[in-house]
């Protein structure tokens, strides 16, 4: 884990490579399996896609905002937001705003979309304090840094949803 005086490069290489996956899953499904409702209840790929495309453009703005001094380890919330995020068991409903339209996608256009928001992060975590707090809708306050680790296990745990989807495609 990543203390406040270890510098941010270890988080950004574990993002990366986390974002790599999630690209690699996404390019390697079949265009055929992209709009497929895998199972009940279920995004499909393209769905999936979308979504988390939709948080990193809102991660973006996040990371935008001036923000305050925080009072307080700048990874303090990090255990909580993994306990959130990769407890597999649990259900969550996406906020309305980040939640994928129902439509056919593209996948070539879902990750040349996909790829910039990235890119838009990486470019961001050269620019930023990270120790810097933000209010957060439904998570509260959170320091920039606290924003990455939110990142890293909000695109771990629909990398582990899509391998759940492959199963069922």
């Amino acid at each position: 884990m990543l203390t406040d005086s270890v510098d941010a490069k270890e988080l950004f290489t574990c993002l990366d490579e986390t974002w790599n996956e999630l690209l690699d899953l996404i390019s390697f499904t079949d265009e055929k399996l992209v709009n497929k409702i895998p199972f009940e209840e279920s995004w499909t790929v393209g769905q999936l896609a979308r979504h988390v495309t939709k948080s990193n453009h809102q991660m973006v703005q996040l990371l935008q905002l001036p923000g305050e001094t925080a009072n307080r380890g700048l990874a303090d919330g990090e255990p909580n937001l993994k306990n959130i995020f990769l407890d597999f068991e649990a259900k969550y409903n996406a906020p309305e705003s980040i939640v994928p339209e129902t439509k056919h996608y593209d996948k070539q256009a879902l990750l040349d979309d996909l790829i910039n928001s990235i890119q838009q992060l990486k470019e961001e975590r050269s620019k930023q304090d990270v120790s810097k707090l933000l209010n957060v809708d439904l998570l509260g306050q959170l320091t920039k840094l606290e924003l990455y680790y939110f990142m890293l296990y909000h695109t771990q745990r629909h990398i582990h949803q899509l391998k759940n989807m492959w199963k069922e495609l």
